[in-house]
């Protein structure tokens, strides 16, 4: 009933679908407006931090269930409906700008505890812990600084200082360590 090409047109449409790119996004792609690597790129993003968002609302859940025989406490649950809140889509209300800044500040604080702890306790950077903890990094680092590969490299560049140094805490060690937690994240298949 239909000729070859319209056959194969339908399969092109149905595997980008199946990839998770919009209407707009696969006209785009079929008309030859945006390049499909840039595409895949953009998408490939979008996977990416919704993945570190999964795996941190996986994890704080885990933790708040670990134990069968603990209540988890109303006082906890805050926390957790604003990290499913991450996964779920943003809404249009923007938050005060002060206070999420102060809460990234906070974030990155915690961030450098964690990693220090598991530098402290001799732990593989690409242990399961460290591994954690570098996707939370990782996303952190991806809400400030969007696909800015200029971030990136200054931490590359921070982590590499041979001047003993501390910022904020973070001495070239940490750095170190973190710079090595996320490569081992790279090497990870989601």
């Amino acid at each position: 009933m239909y000729d070859r090409e319209s056959v194969q047109r339908v399969h092109q449409i149905r595997a980008l679908r199946e990839l998770g790119f919009s209407l707009i996004e696969i006209r785009k792609a079929m008309e030859g407006t945006t390049s499909l690597t840039d595409l895949l790129r953009k998408h490939l993003e979008r996977i990416e931090l919704q993945v570190a968002r999964a795996t941190l609302l996986r994890d704080r859940l885990r933790n708040m269930t670990i134990d069968g025989e603990a209540q988890v406490s109303v006082h906890e649950l805050p926390a957790t409906l604003n990290a499913m809140s991450r996964v779920e889509t943003r809404s249009q209300t923007s938050e005060c700008t002060c206070n999420l800044a102060a809460e990234r500040e906070d974030r990155w604080r915690r961030i450098r505890d964690d990693l220090r702890d598991c530098m402290d306790r001799g732990e593989h950077p690409c242990g399961e812990r460290a591994k954690t903890v570098a996707v939370a990094a990782r996303l952190l680092i991806s809400e400030i600084a969007g696909a800015d590969s200029r971030v990136s490299m200054i931490l590359k560049v921070l982590a590499r200082l041979s001047a003993p140094r501390s910022l904020a805490g973070w001495d070239p060690c940490l750095m170190q360590y973190l710079d090595l937690a996320l490569s081992g994240l790279e090497d990870q298949p989601y």
